[in-house]
C-alpha cells in the first residue's frame, strides 16, 4: 500500500514498542505544518497510542498532513481515498493497527478495502505512486 509504504520509507516502519513520542524538537526556518483533525486522530492513535511507527507523534502529524495535502492537490479522489485509509486505521485497536501496518493476513488485513481503493487509483494513474 502506497500510504503505509510512505511512512515506512520515511524511516518510520519499525515497531517502537516501549518508545514514546516525546517532544517535537526541530530547528530551522520552515513553517510548521498545521495538521487537520484526520491526521491528529490518526497520529494520536497509531503513533501515540499504538507506537506502530518509529517517529514522534508530531512528526507523524506533519507527515500525514503533507501527504494528504499532496494527494488532494493532485486529485480530489486521491485525497479522499488517502483520508479514508487514515480514518479507517484510526478506528482500529492497537493489534489491528499493527496488522494494518504489516498487512497481516495479506488477503484480509484491517482496512484492506480502503487500501485497495487507493491502490486502484494509483494503478489507474489517477494518483501518483509513492506518495
Amino acid at each position: 500500500m502506497a500510504l503505509t509504504a510512505a511512512l515506512l520509507t520515511c524511516g518510520c516502519g519499525e515497531s517502537t514498542e516501549g518508545t514514546g513520542s516525546a517532544g517535537s524538537g526541530g530547528a530551522g526556518g520552515t513553517q510548521p505544518v498545521e495538521p487537520g483533525p484526520t491526521c491528529i486522530a490518526f497520529c494520536v492513535k497509531v503513533v501515540g497510542g499504538c507506537r506502530a511507527f518509529a517517529i514522534t507523534e508530531q512528526e507523524c502529524r506533519e507527515f500525514c498532513q503533507l501527504s494528504l495535502d499532496a494527494e488532494y492537490a493532485h486529485a480530489e479522489p486521491c485525497g479522499e481515498a488517502a483520508e479514508d485509509v487514515f480514518l479507517c486505521a484510526t478506528e482500529l485497536d492497537c493489534e489491528g493497527v499493527k496488522d494494518w501496518r504489516d498487512q497481516i493476513p495479506s488477503d484480509a488485513y484491517p482496512c484492506r478495502e480502503k487500501v485497495l481503493v487507493y491502490d486502484a487509483l494509483v494503478a489507474d494513474g489517477v494518483c501518483p505512486q509513492g506518495t
